[in-house]
Formats: C-alpha cells, sequence, structure tokens
C-alpha cells in the first residue's frame, strides 16, 4: 500500500472553508497534508477526526526563505495554542489540531479579510492579471489575422483551436477575477457589520474542467501547427521555458534552504531570467539565420539564372496548364515548370493554393495560379464569398494615380457555375476570375484568355461536379 499520494487541488486561493473541509475530510480518510509545490502531496496516517485551519501571511515574500523570524514567530504562537504547521505555500499556511475543540488561531475578521486580500494581490490575483493580458494579446493577434486573412484562417486547424483554447483560458481567467473582486467586498461588508467571515463559493464541477479544456485545445493547435513546419520552433522554445523554469526553480529553492536574504534570492531570479531571454533571442536569431525558423519544403531540384539559384516544385495539381491546352503543354515540359501546391482544411472549410510557374530560364510559357475554397458548414457560405468578394475590391496608388480593383458578374462564363466573377483594373477586364460550384469557390488568375471550352475544363476540374 503506498504510503504517499499527491493530488491537484481544485480550490481558489482564499476559499478557506473549501480547503478546510477538504483536508478534513482527507485527514477521516488517513491522509495528512505535507507539502504544496507542483500539487498538493499527502502522508499516510490513522484515519481520525483533525481540524484544520487555512492562515495567510502577506509579510512572506516569494523570494524569502520559508521559516523566517517572523514567519516563526508566529508559528510558534500557534504551537502553544495546539495548532502544528502541516504545509505552507507562500503566503498560504496551514495548520492541523487534534484537540476536539481547539481555540480558534484568528478572531478577528475584518483582519483576516484583509490579510486575505494582501496575500492575494501578491500572489494569485497579480499572477492572474499577468496571465490574462497575455492570454489577450495573443487572442487579439489570432483575431487581427482573421480579420486579414478570414478564409486562410478558417482553414488552419492549429489557429482555431488556439483561439478557442485561448478564450477558454481567458474566460476562466477572468472569472475569476471578478469572483475573487466580488467575494473581497462581500467579505468586507459581512466583517465590517456583522463581524463574520463570508464564505467563498466553490469553483463549481464544470468550471474546474475549463482550465483542462483549454490546455486540450492549445495542445491540438500546436500538433496541427506541425503541418507547416512551425512545430519544430514551439518545440525549442518549449524546452527552453521547461528549462528555464526548472533551473530557475531549483536555484530558488536551494538558495532559500541555504537562508539566503530575499535581495540576494531575488537578484540572482532576474539574472537567470535575464539570461533565459538572452539565450531565447540567441537561439531564434541561429535558427532564422540558417533559414530554419519556419522551415519549407524541400524543392524538387534547383536550378541557376543570371547568376542566381531558384527553386521548383514538381507536386501534383488538380488542373495544369496541359489540361486546359489539351496537351500542348503536358508532361514533357514539366521540367520548365514550377508546380507548387498548399492545402490546409478544418471542420468549416478546406482551401487549397496552387502554382503553376514557368522557371526563369524556360522562356515564354503561359503559368497560372488558383485557390479552392469548399465551405463544409452551409451558414458559413455567405460570409465566405463576401469574404472574397471584399478581397479583390480595393484601390491603390499605381504610377502616382488612384487605381481601384472590382468584381463584375459575368452573364456566359464558366458552364455548370452557380457564379461567375470577374477582375477589372480601373474598367479594363484582368485574366482572374471568382467562380461559385455549389459549396465550392473557385478563385483562377491565368496569363491568357480562357476560352469556353478551357472554362469547362475549370469546372470539372475544380468545381466538384
Amino acid at each position: 500500500m503506498r504510503d504517499k499520494k499527491r493530488c491537484i487541488p481544485e480550490f481558489s486561493f482564499y476559499d478557506k472553508a473549501g480547503i478546510r473541509r477538504y483536508l478534513e475530510e482527507q485527514a477521516e480518510k488517513g491522509w495528512m497534508l505535507e507539502k504544496m509545490s507542483f500539487g498538493w502531496v499527502f502522508r499516510k496516517i490513522e484515519p481520525g477526526k483533525i481540524h484544520f485551519s487555512v492562515t495567510y501571511f502577506p509579510e512572506k515574500s516569494v523570494f524569502e526563505a520559508e521559516g523566517s523570524e517572523r514567519q516563526r514567530i508566529f508559528w510558534d504562537f500557534c504551537e502553544h495554542a495546539g495548532w502544528k504547521l502541516a504545509a505552507t505555500n507562500e503566503q498560504m499556511q496551514i495548520f492541523y489540531n487534534e484537540n476536539p475543540e481547539p481555540v480558534p488561531i484568528e478572531t478577528d475578521v475584518v483582519m483576516e479579510v484583509e490579510k486575505i486580500h494582501k496575500s492575494a494581490k501578491k500572489s494569485f490575483l497579480m499572477t492572474y492579471v499577468l496571465l490574462l493580458i497575455s492570454i489577450l494579446l495573443q487572442v487579439g493577434i489570432n483575431l487581427d489575422r482573421l480579420h486579414k486573412d478570414p478564409l486562410g484562417t478558417l482553414a488552419d486547424n492549429s489557429i482555431l483551436f488556439l483561439i478557442a483554447g485561448s478564450a477558454l483560458l481567458a474566460l476562466y481567467v477572468l472569472r475569476e477575477i471578478i469572483r475573487y473582486i466580488c467575494w473581497y467586498q462581500k467579505a468586507k461588508r459581512a466583517a465590517e457589520t456583522d463581524g463574520r467571515f463570508a464564505a467563498a463559493k466553490g469553483i463549481g464541477r464544470l468550471w474546474r474542467k475549463v482550465p483542462y479544456f483549454a490546455g486540450i485545445c492549445i495542445i491540438l493547435g500546436m500538433v496541427f501547427l506541425s503541418s507547416s513546419q512551425i512545430l519544430r520552433v514551439f518545440l525549442v522554445v518549449l524546452a527552453l521555458v521547461f528549462l528555464y523554469v526548472v533551473l530557475a526553480g531549483s536555484v530558488l529553492r536551494f538558495m532559500k534552504r541555504q537562508g539566503g536574504g530575499a535581495a540576494l534570492n531575488r537578484l540572482t531570479f532576474i539574472g537567470i531570467t535575464v539570461l533565459f531571454f538572452v539565450a531565447l533571442l540567441h537561439v531564434m536569431f541561429m535558427m532564422a539565420a540558417k533559414g530554419n525558423l519556419i522551415s519549407p519544403r524541400e524543392p524538387a531540384r534547383t536550378y541557376e539564372f543570371n547568376g542566381r539559384t531558384y527553386k521548383a516544385y514538381q507536386e501534383e495539381l488538380p488542373l495544369t496548364v496541359g489540361d486546359l491546352w489539351q496537351g500542348e503543354y503536358d508532361d514533357k515540359s514539366r521540367n520548365f515548370y514550377s508546380y507548387e501546391l498548399t492545402e490546409k482544411g478544418s471542420p468549416i472549410l478546406a482551401r487549397m493554393e496552387a502554382w503553376q510557374v514557368p522557371r526563369r530560364d524556360a522562356g515564354n510559357l503561359p503559368g497560372m495560379r488558383y485557390t479552392v475554397t469548399k465551405i463544409k458548414i452551409p451558414c458559413f457560405y455567405d460570409w465566405c464569398l463576401g469574404a472574397v468578394k471584399e478581397n479583390y475590391s480595393y484601390s491603390r496608388e499605381y504610377n502616382g494615380k488612384p487605381t481601384y480593383f472590382e468584381l463584375r458578374e459575368e452573364d456566359a462564363a464558366f458552364p455548370g457555375a452557380d457564379e461567375a466573377y470577374r477582375v477589372y483594373w480601373d474598367n479594363e477586364a484582368e485574366k482572374e476570375y471568382v467562380v461559385c460550384y455549389g459549396d465550392v469557390i473557385v478563385e483562377i488568375n491565368t496569363e491568357w484568355e480562357l476560352t469556353e471550352e478551357q472554362m469547362g475544363i475549370v469546372g470539372e476540374k475544380l468545381g466538384g461536379k
């Protein structure tokens, strides 16, 4: 039979009553709290009725060694009253008493509430506020990407999972901050008017699971990043962060055990933190210099032209120039083209981008590019089509004068299409189209005027008909 166990507490920092009840229940089952760090550690004891008291010591600094002179004076006072120290975690201290009717450690409710508030500001409240700011910044970055590239973002599982995970975590943290503020105002009024301590409400069974759901979403987001080769960077950064947490925590705990002063411990922690960020920046710069920050897929070949090296790809495309020209530019000319394909998809939509570009040393060969978007959830169709239309409707400076781009509906084009639009630049038709086939939106740009027969082939190859 095991004589130790570890669990992750699911109590708010200020939930004295909930923590006390939980520890008393564990004691009746034969488990005594021994340590509070990464989880709570319990040791096996004889089951029995044991009373617990949760107190707060706001004067305690995170850089100060446990058992400072001020703390020991307080511990001695508690021990004289029959209260033995079970475990401490920075400002929180937990005592136990085996007497049937022990004398309470704290009797001034107003002072008790203020001690909790001072401790909260130095511990979990500050941490939650900083965490919330960082999460909101991350959410803001992803929402900005959604605004600038809505279809590409909706087709990217990694971004969707990261947004969902960050939003859940932000909601949880914000709720906890609001819960604490509401509790503090209520507890302060109750202490001042009635002289009673207002117990905090439990987190709730469902809300306890929110951080786990958020963590799963974030992990899935990172897993899907592997498709874009960014996972390597994330793993390197994660390894460095883990190393920093372990190293900084170990050094700080060692120095606190050796009785190092708060000032020296703080200086050491700052030094380790600075070294970590210097190392992180160095690694990131090295990866960028070697071209490994975002590792692209390897080209099929490279070639020289005018003293420069270029890459050529040979990926399979659903529609090629040879298909439209009925074999005139078929496989025998593959060596003169670069074929590039990018695909990604989510439960909302799938998106494919393809480029067939002639090599710079291939002479005058036609090229083309196209994007195919398949909307999997019908309610998103109108919004996606609107985003595509907006992407082609803008103005910009060209040769010192404003120019205008717009989409105009084409009546006699692309057999089998539900809708077809053509891009116009200052009222001049471009060789670029947006074509709708059911739940599929095709954007295609060629270097020649498409014939009706070629338009039909586009629908057969890309329209999902």
